[in-house]
């Protein structure tokens, strides 16, 4: 359906993309990797249209419809969340605007003109029967809910949503649209891990092709079944997800390194004969036949040598000593009465040992409480109950989600760094940023103007200088390329101190963690172990908290509901009879509902009312409410069963 062949893109006398050739078709499940400014995003513009390439073209098959996910969404600020993602459905839009100027101007017209508007009118239903009118809201609600946003924020304008959930909003506008081709530029930014998980879902039964660019590794392993990765700009496709492109590609890079050693020994030993015998009465003939061989052989070249990387550890001059943290049953609220309730009784202790540090991920949905969590620990803030209290061998260092929070944005890259170190010659300072990639004049920029990987990469060289023995990071990996990610990853699995992260990066925690403590209604839920150990219990662990804080599970905690390892049997059979009863009831709503809908379209295709305008026009609101109230209990029934099938699993 898409197709780049042999696009080649120069800016200048630089060559961005050399002879690239790539299809995305109906199944294509396909991940762009490749490190920042490695040409990514300029494929990007090029199969969308927007870039011509230099050499080569890209081609689309006829009314191919090609869809992209940008990093900048294009929203009206003045429509609530429900009238901009309405906007997407133009056919819908138009075809409605038309039939009611039409059902407007019935009681005016008469004869020809009466029986004509009518037909238009019935075409018209047609059209949006076609285009699965009456089914939007509930594929909306559907969207949204997935997504993170209440219902009842569809009537809140877009304006008054933050930068991270207007990204949400773009994602959402793009994914009803239905095209047979996305294409989507770092789709998991700003969502939170139930949002990814919702995300992954949908695009593993999306019908059309996909194209994704994303430093998710998680996201990509459960996305794409096909890497194209983009080195010095030439594209590679690897079969298989990232998990298998990232051995393959090493086990691909020792073969042909194998290979060429190979071939460079016995073309040595050749040449050597050659050059014993050349002059040799007996063998000078066969010297020289030997050597015109060789001269037809094709070399086979050694892999490239690797990009420069990020490398780095941090050091410990100083460890913290057995006790490190105790939080005892702190508080927070905010509002002008403290009627905004974050988080209550929350109470952790932390313990360092040298043969066992402790690396703890600590998870929750956006705005439950992390951030302000990390402020309490770094004393920005102070808990309006409880204590919170570090050993006094204890040094912090912290990483913040957003750079500015901790960088000067009028100071360059070379005083930020070298303010964060001891008194030092300047060629030290630069060596440091020369391993965190910032290389000869790069060291003079101003932080403002440099980009949200460097300031990653900046914040983390201040973080390294400082020596501390507990860190503090909160989305550490967030505006990273892949390989800076996974320099990050080994730097903290190399680290001997205590560090406490937030993460949305699943591949980052299933690496590295080693306590898991999530926020989940205003509680703190501790669990010592890996991640995937914590997800094995993780359901049996909320409902644990939620009975100890007098939460009653509902159908908007499906998820969550599936006690594992045995739970409460006689109270699991009581909640199992109460949804049987629930689902019995909305099942015979939605019944009721389609009789009626059924009946009222009946009487709508009857020729008598076909001409009778305000009878037409009364059903038409009456149908339109049923089908409202429909889609809501559909929905309905559909969180209810989900709830039934993860309790009695």
């Amino acid at each position: 359906m898409l197709q780049a062949q042999n696009v080649s893109v120069f800016f200048g006398s630089q060559q961005v993309l050399h002879d690239v050739s790539l299809k995305i078709t109906a199944h294509s499940r396909l991940g762009l990797v490749g490190a920042n400014g490695g040409g990514k995003s300029t494929l990007l513009k090029c199969l969308m249209g927007e870039l011509t390439p230099s050499e080569g073209e890209v081609n689309r098959l006829p009314n191919v419809r090609i869809r992209c996910l940008t990093q900048n969404p294009e929203l009206n600020p003045s429509f609530t969340l429900q009238e901009e993602l309405y906007s997407v459905f133009t056919e819908v839009n138009d075809a409605k605007s038309e039939e009611a100027a039409l059902l407007g101007k019935l009681e005016h017209l008469n004869g020809k003109a009466y029986d004509e508007a009518l037909n238009r009118i019935a075409t018209l239903q047609e059209t949006l029967d076609r285009l699965g009118a009456k089914e939007l809201d509930a594929k909306i609600s559907r969207m949204v809910t997935g997504l993170g946003f209440a219902l009842h924020e569809l009537e809140r304008p877009v304006h008054k949503f933050s930068g991270g959930w207007q990204m949400r909003i773009n994602l959402a506008k793009v994914l009803l649209q239905g095209a047979d081709v996305i294409l989507m530029d770092e789709p998991t930014n700003h969502l939170d891990m139930e949002a990814c998980e919702w995300l992954e879902g949908f695009l593993r039964e999306y019908p059309g092709g996909l194209l994704v660019v994303s430093h998710d590794r998680r996201f990509l392993d459960e996305v794409v079944t096909e890497i194209a990765e983009l080195e010095r700009g030439h594209l590679t496709l690897y079969g298989g997800n990232y998990s298998y492109y990232v051995e393959e590609r090493e086990r691909n890079r020792e073969l042909q390194q194998a290979a060429a050693d190979r071939q460079e020994k016995n073309l040595k030993a050749q040449m050597a004969f050659v050059e014993r015998f050349r002059a040799s009465a007996t063998k000078s003939t066969q010297a020289k036949s030997r050597e015109k061989q060789l001269a037809k052989i094709e070399r086979i070249e050694a892999p490239q040598a690797e990009l420069k990387r990020l490398h780095f550890q941090f050091p410990l001059a100083n460890p913290s000593g057995r006790e490190v943290l105790e939080i005892n049953k702190i508080a927070k609220a905010f509002g002008e009465n403290k009627e905004h309730q974050l988080f209550s009784d929350v109470s952790a202790k932390l313990e360092w040992t040298k043969d066992a540090p402790q690396r703890v991920f600590i998870l929750g949905a956006n705005g439950c409480g992390k951030t302000t969590l990390f402020k309490l620990l770094m004393g920005l803030e102070t808990p309006d109950t409880g204590t919170i209290t570090f050993a006094n061998r204890v040094e912090l260092g912290y990483y913040a989600q957003h750079q500015l929070q901790i960088l000067d944005p009028q100071k360059t890259v070379f005083e930020t760094l070298e303010e964060a170190m001891p008194p030092t010659h300047q060629s030290e300072v630069r060596g440091v940023l020369g391993r965190f990639l910032f290389t000869a004049d790069q060291v003079f920029k101003k932080v403002d103007v440099i980009s949200g990987g460097e300031k990653g990469r900046l914040a983390m060289a201040k973080l390294m200088v400082g020596g501390p023995n507990t860190l503090l990071l909160d989305e550490p990996t967030n505006h990273l390329d892949t390989p800076a990610q996974e320099a990050v990853e080994s730097a903290i699995r190399a680290y001997q101190g205590t560090v406490l992260c937030i993460s949305h990066d699943r591949y980052f925690i299933q690496s590295l963690a080693t306590q898991i403590w999530e926020f989940d209604n205003g509680r703190l839920i501790t669990f010592e172990g890996p991640y995937n150990q914590y997800l094995e219990k993780r359901n049996l662990l909320l409902m644990q908290s939620r009975k100890q804080a007098g939460i009653k599970p509902s159908a908007n905690t499906a998820s969550t509901t599936n006690a594992e390892g045995g739970g409460d049997s006689k109270a699991q059979r009581r909640q199992l009879k109460t949804l049987q009863k629930q689902l019995k009831a909305v099942e015979k709503a939605v019944e009721t509902l389609t009789k009626e809908r059924d009946a009222l379209m009946e009487e709508m295709a009857h020729p008598r009312v076909a001409k009778d305008y305000l009878a037409l026009d009364r059903m038409g609101q009456e149908l339109e409410a049923i089908n409202l109230k429909l889609s809501g209990e559909e929905s309905h029934w559909e969180l209810l069963s989900e709830e039934f099938e993860a309790l009695n699993s």
